[in-house]
């Protein structure tokens, strides 16, 4: 009984030193939003990025041109076009229209993919950054407020100067 006493007076001493010996935790805040725009690989992303959507924007263009002078010729010539060949000429009206919608949602889903791919690197390095950061300093967390989860810190400082730094930007 007596041994059970002393060690358990000797593991509290040494688990009430363990947790003084603990540091607090400490707390800084970054908007990687505004990071993001301030990085010199995210303004040619998005520059490329136009150019992809222009692209694509005029392939559109073009078969909505082929559309109406289809539907223009239909209802023209429609009238006078015997019914076998006025049905093939609204079936090829209906196939161009159906194009047009697959060639949007295509079209859509792969700016989707392509701003993915072109964002991704440039939000690693950010994040790299922002570890290293946090690293280098100590800090135990650190929170995004570009999305507007966190809504009030006291005791939290703003890294996005020293990720900048870390970076090379102004």
């Amino acid at each position: 009984m007596k041994y059970m006493r002393l060690f358990l007076a000797i593991a509290a001493f040494v688990f009430a030193g363990s947790l003084s010996a603990q540091k607090a935790p400490k707390f800084g805040h970054i908007n990687s939003a505004e990071l993001l725009s301030l990085m010199p690989e995210r303004k040619a992303a998005a520059a490329k990025m136009d150019s992809i959507a222009k692209q694509a924007e005029k392939h559109l263009q073009e078969m909505m041109v082929e559309y109406r002078a289809e539907q223009e010729k239909l209802s023209a010539e429609g009238p006078k076009m015997s019914e076998l060949v006025r049905k093939d000429a609204e079936e090829k009206l209906n196939g161009l229209a159906t194009r047009i919608q697959n060639f949007q949602q295509q079209a859509q889903e792969s700016l989707q993919e392509d701003e993915n791919k072109l964002i991704e690197p440039i939000v690693n390095k950010a994040k790299k950054a922002i570890e290293q950061v946090a690293k280098e300093n100590g800090y135990t967390y650190i929170l995004d407020t570009s999305g507007g989860a966190v809504l009030y810190w006291e005791e939290s400082d703003n890294i996005l100067s020293m990720v900048k730094k870390k970076l090379g930007l102004p």
